[in-house]
């Protein structure tokens, strides 16, 4: 067991909540700037980037600045973004880059960049890395050093998103107040976990590979609870939208089929639920991750999460999967979250 993953897990109600609480003042008055930016016309476009977990982590505010702007808003992989279109980063671009570090290959090529942004705003684990010192405005989340599976960085990251995206957005009140009132849920949910991604574990087993499925904000929990079980319990996992798993994948459900799905919010729902129904019905199991997750069956394992700010909920999601990879890498043979073939940043690209 790595005592250091578990210590890094229980770190991160103190994150938010001192994230919560600096914030605001730290940050509020840059950001309004960029707010009156946006609406006078100064930026033609938005991207977001990052690495890894930093990309999922960017997509719920993908989607709210997408809904909330009428310029286009870009998400980027940094790698793709600066091999392949770095000519898209304009002297009239906003740019958004996480980056846990602030230090990556991909990361450090962006800063080095003959044009600049109109405004860089850097989301990074605190002020002295390269990133931050390139950015006009350097959010650090002070989650401090992961020496792990990322855990208290992304569930940090994912804070920090949404606060950037209600400032930006017009709905900076109150949302501090929310990242403060979600760190006291995170507490509480993760006295209880440990035991329920143990049945969890049971449920799913350990040889069959693994898809994880969600739409809108939960695509996010997907994709980064696909990222954390291959790095942390070295067992394939593939993570797709609900369509996207209709379109063709849905060919893989049989008896031995394994998936987690999240439940999420909003209209797209009852287009999951539905989809759990299919993939129990055809002899595959699920582990149903959401709030008012529905009755378990000896196909579908749920996991209750409690009610949040809906834009806030990708940070309770991923907390199941964070302690469902410790019994998974445990019966596999490997130590839960320790680096074998990587390194904890990745200078190189």
């Amino acid at each position: 067991m790595s005592d250091a993953y578990l210590a890094e897990i229980a770190e991160q109600p103190g994150i938010l909540d001192r994230l919560a609480e600096v914030f605001d003042a730290a940050w509020g008055e840059a950001l309004a700037r960029v707010r009156a930016d946006l609406e006078s016309g100064r930026f033609d476009r938005v991207i977001l980037t990052g690495m890894g977990g930093s990309l999922h982590g960017a997509y719920p505010g993908h989607l709210a600045l997408s809904r909330a702007l009428s310029i286009p808003v870009l998400l980027w992989e940094s790698g793709e973004l600066t091999q392949q279109a770095l000519d898209t980063v304009t002297s009239r671009t906003l740019l958004i880059a996480i980056s846990q570090s602030g230090e990556s290959g991909e990361v450090r090529r962006l800063t080095e960049a003959e044009t600049r942004p109109a405004c860089a705003i850097s989301i990074t684990n605190g002020p002295e890395n390269a990133l931050a010192h390139w950015a006009e405005i350097a959010i650090a989340t002070a989650a401090g050093p992961e020496r792990t599976a990322s855990t208290k960085t992304y569930t940090a990251g994912l804070a920090a998103v949404y606060l950037v995206v209600s400032h930006l957005t017009g709905k900076a009140q109150g949302a501090a107040d929310n990242v403060r009132a979600l760190s006291h849920t995170v507490t509480d949910l993760l006295a209880r976990l440990p035991a329920e991604a143990d049945a969890a574990a049971r449920h799913l087993g350990h040889t069959a590979p693994l898809t994880v499925i969600g739409r809108g904000d939960s695509f996010a929990s997907a994709a980064m609870a696909a990222l954390l079980t291959e790095e942390a319990a070295k067992l394939p996992c593939e993570a797709l939208t609900g369509g996207q798993f209709r379109h063709g994948p849905l060919e893989l459900v049989r008896d031995g089929f394994r998936a987690i799905v999240y439940l999420g919010e909003g209209t797209a729902r009852p287009l999951t639920e539905a989809l759990v129904e299919r993939i129990a019905a055809l002899g595959g199991r699920v582990v149903a991750i959401g709030t008012h997750p529905g009755p378990a069956s000896d196909a579908v394992l749920p996991i209750a999460l409690p009610e949040i700010a809906p834009a806030l909920l990708p940070v309770l999601e991923i907390l199941p999967v964070q302690f469902l990879v410790i019994p998974l890498a445990i019966v596999r043979g490997f130590e839960p979250a320790a680096f074998l073939n990587a390194q904890k940043i990745t200078t190189g690209e």
